[in-house]
């Protein structure tokens, strides 16, 4: 009990954090799946309005294209970094009367399925040897992690277990780690890998043997114990590949 209290008081914690950000770490993520058969008029108002509308400050955006996944053939929208404070003006801008205008002509006919804005936000302090260029990966792919409820606290000390084990181990990995915090199921994160081909699969994710990572930094049987807590934790897992999309992003 006195665990589970600790593991509470710690999310807490760490959500007080999450909804006081000063500096810009917010992004906002859109979905869009076009209308059968209208693929090609959605892109076409999509860069349009992107060129238009998303070229300057808080509005600037990247696109990706879903390749994998139960959302494969959707599009995705990323915005930010954001403080909280941006996020007014985001919302300001997109409402304004040109823009919402010119969206609702030339993008809004063709979407037959939209999911979001969803906010999430980056844990730096989870993440490993991130990318520090500015400049998009070719490929994202997204590992979505469903926690059970009262259990985040439990779920980021093993995210803290795993960090340590690629930093003893000099792993060559790379990837940052977010939580959803609004506009979606809570207790969703989401481990992010920068990818430039397929290739790169075979060194991302439970595919850069970090079992035996674990292992090596928390003992020959720490794998399999961290594995038991995690079926405790978490109640579901799924992932997606996104492709950049250079012509449909300012940034």
């Amino acid at each position: 009990m006195l665990k589970r209290t600790i593991s509470f008081s710690v999310a807490l914690v760490l959500c007080a954090g999450l909804y006081a950000q000063d500096n810009p770490n917010i992004v906002g993520v859109l979905y869009y799946k076009p209308k059968d058969g209208q693929r090609e008029q959605f892109l076409d108002g999509l860069k349009e309005h992107t060129e238009k509308h998303h070229n300057k400050g808080v509005s600037r955006v990247r696109t990706y294209q879903v390749i994998s996944g139960p959302k494969n053939g959707w599009y995705v929208r990323i915005s930010g970094p954001f403080t909280w404070a941006d996020v007014d003006k985001f919302r300001a801008e997109l409402n304004s009367k040109a823009h919402a205008a010119h969206g609702a002509k030339a993008v809004a006919p063709y979407v037959g399925e939209r999911i979001g804005p969803m906010y999430w936000t980056n844990l730096t302090d989870l993440g490993y040897n991130p990318d520090t260029s500015g400049k998009p990966s070719k490929m994202v792919r997204i590992n979505f992690t469903h926690v059970n409820p009262l259990m985040d606290g439990d779920y980021i000390e093993l995210r803290r277990q795993l960090k340590e084990a690629h930093e003893k181990t000099d792993s060559d990995d790379s990837f940052t780690v977010h939580q959803l915090v609004h506009g979606g199921k809570m207790h969703t994160y989401a481990q992010v890998y920068r990818l430039n081909s397929w290739a790169d699969m075979g060194s991302s994710g439970p595919q850069g043997n970090i079992g035996s990572r674990v292992n090596e930094v928390f003992g020959e049987s720490a794998w399999g114990q961290f594995m038991s807590k995690g079926r405790k934790i978490i109640y579901k897992r799924n992932d997606e590949m996104r492709i950049y999309m250079k012509d449909y992003s300012t940034r």
